[in-house]
């Protein structure tokens, strides 16, 4: 599984993108769209059949047919397609339609490399579950339910994570107490933050925070 480390390694210029979402992150929206989603895809897989991974319009299909059921699998491989589908739903049917623009608030030019490879670095006084928690908003996370399987991303750079609102309040609970020692022009302070500020807005407004890295 990658690290905070290896994304950093390979990913200069890179940058981490916040919006808000739905009670149950970016489920609900997939499961919504996925007709739009479907109609949307199937031109450019015909146009470029060899960039996407087989199977993956049936799946989708298998979805608009079953729902919520469709994320059980006791394979591996197709736990792993399910993580490529949202992530292709989430990062480039949603932006390439703009689908959710006024649930978009990424700091201007925010890169990636701002942050820290572990929270400690910065806070060395924090706790081991917001260190947790901090890997993995960059770790990614999956719709799968697979036993065994954890999210794994298409080319090792791109991931997608979310925090439920409980998790948003209670990382929120244990970086907030942070936010007046932290500089914004030391670059690993901003990056954490921008998450405390992400973190504070999704409170806010009682949704869920999604992270994604591009």
């Amino acid at each position: 599984m990658p690290t905070l480390p290896d994304i950093l390694e390979h990913s200069i210029g890179t940058y981490v993108h916040y919006s808000l979402g739905d009670a149950d992150g970016v489920k609900t929206a997939f499961l919504a769209d996925l007709g739009v989603f479907l109609a949307w895809l199937d031109p450019r897989i015909a146009e470029f059949p060899d960039d996407f991974p087989p199977g993956l319009q049936d799946k989708i299909r298998d979805f608009m047919q079953r729902g919520e059921l469709a994320f059980t699998t006791a394979s591996r491989d197709e736990a792993t397609l399910i993580d490529g589908i949202v992530d292709e739903y989430y990062w480039n049917f949603c932006h390439d339609g703009d689908r959710h623009p006024a649930l978009d608030m990424t700091p201007f030019m925010h890169k990636l490399w701002r942050y820290a490879t572990e929270l400690a670095d910065v806070l060395p006084s924090a706790s081991t579950k917001a260190g947790n928690d901090y890997r993995a908003l960059f770790r990614g996370r999956t719709l799968a339910r697979c036993d065994g399987h954890a999210y794994v991303s298409e080319d090792g750079v791109f991931h997608l994570s979310w925090l439920l609102p409980a998790e948003v309040a209670a990382f929120l609970s244990e970086l907030e107490p942070f936010e007046n020692a932290l500089d914004n022009r030391h670059d690993d302070q901003a990056g954490v933050l921008c998450i405390i500020h992400a973190l504070q807005e999704a409170k806010r407004k009682g949704t869920s925070l999604i992270v994604s890295i591009a």
